[in-house]
């Protein structure tokens, strides 16, 4: 129980404390935002829980440090939320754009999210629930209807209720089919709330001391090592595979730049993207993570019943 209310005390306070960062100098901010975040890591890593809670509770804290560090950069240039609206950006939504609270628009559009949100969860649930009863174990055939339901159903329905409030949020993530290369996929179609924390965080800070090519492999390490927080230290496995992916990318986006002809671009994503995808999720990953929560879905026989 001790340990419950240590993680939610560090959520709150890692959600809450963007609104103190302001007050202090740009950089000083911003060193003590990323201590937060390591200190907090290091105190819920070694906690004896399932992996399953392990993850929530390191992912939890992890989304709760970096709106702080958004909210900061943000902030930054004169602008800020009340607290009303600062709570619901800081635990009540998944983006990382902090100005589509500052204030109410009435009339905005939000029942094709819900349509298309609601599609996605049944079209997830049913191709979930095939894979269980199929014993399919592909890491790709268990996680592509998971993220169907959660990342583009589930999301999309919040996207809908905060839009029906008057919230103007955007979609998270978008068609990944119409990418046109591996640069548009991360920067333009997947997870667009992480592809702006990066760039409010990471990349715009470091650009003028790496410039932009440096910069941006900054941003695909620092992904990598968040990774390793939200996949291999919940399951204790797996370390620098993650970072190995990511590093990956970062490279494939530099020789797409320089070399990939604009006709290719989409198959270079593809593969880039789905070849290396275990080394994202680690197998101790998928088998403690993955398949589990696959595996709570319910289970059925896929042949007739025998007539009595």
């Amino acid at each position: 129980m001790n340990e419950v209310l240590t993680c939610l005390i560090l959520v709150v306070v890692a959600g809450l404390a963007g609104r103190l960062w302001v007050f202090l100098p740009l950089p000083c901010a911003r060193l003590a935002a990323w201590i937060l975040l390591i200190a907090g890591v290091a105190i819920l890593a070694p906690i004896d829980w399932d992996p399953i809670a392990r993850m929530v509770a390191l992912c939890s804290f992890l989304l709760a440090s970096m709106k702080s560090l958004v909210y900061l950069e943000w902030a930054a240039r004169g602008k800020g939320l009340g607290w009303g609206r600062h709570l619901s950006f800081a635990f009540l939504w998944f983006g990382m754009d902090p100005g589509a609270f500052m204030k109410r628009r009435p009339a905005v559009e939000w029942r094709s999210h819900l349509r298309i949100g609601l599609a996605c969860i049944v079209a997830g649930t049913v191709g979930a629930l095939v894979v269980r009863n199929s014993g399919g174990t592909n890491l790709l055939l268990v996680f592509i209807p998971m993220s169907i339901g959660f990342h583009y159903g589930a999301l999309r329905v919040l996207t809908a209720g905060w839009r029906a409030a008057g919230t103007p949020v955007r979609i998270l993530f978008r068609n990944p089919l119409a990418s046109t290369g591996l640069a548009d996929f991360w920067a333009a179609r997947w997870n667009l709330g992480y592809s702006h924390m990066m760039a409010r965080t990471v990349l715009r800070p470091c650009e003028a001391v790496l410039g932009t090519r440096g910069a941006t492999l900054a941003v695909f390490l620092t992904s990598g090592i968040l990774h390793e927080i939200a996949i291999t230290l919940p399951v204790a496995a797996g370390y620098g595979l993650p970072t190995l992916y990511f590093l990956l990318q970062g490279m494939a986006v530099e020789i797409e730049r320089r070399v990939i002809p604009s006709s290719l671009k989409r198959l270079w994503a593809a593969l880039c993207v789905v070849a290396p995808i275990g080394f994202l999720f680690p197998p101790e990953f998928r088998d403690e993570i993955i398949m589990r929560c696959l595996q709570g879905l319910p289970k059925f026989s896929l042949t007739a019943p025998a007539s009595l």
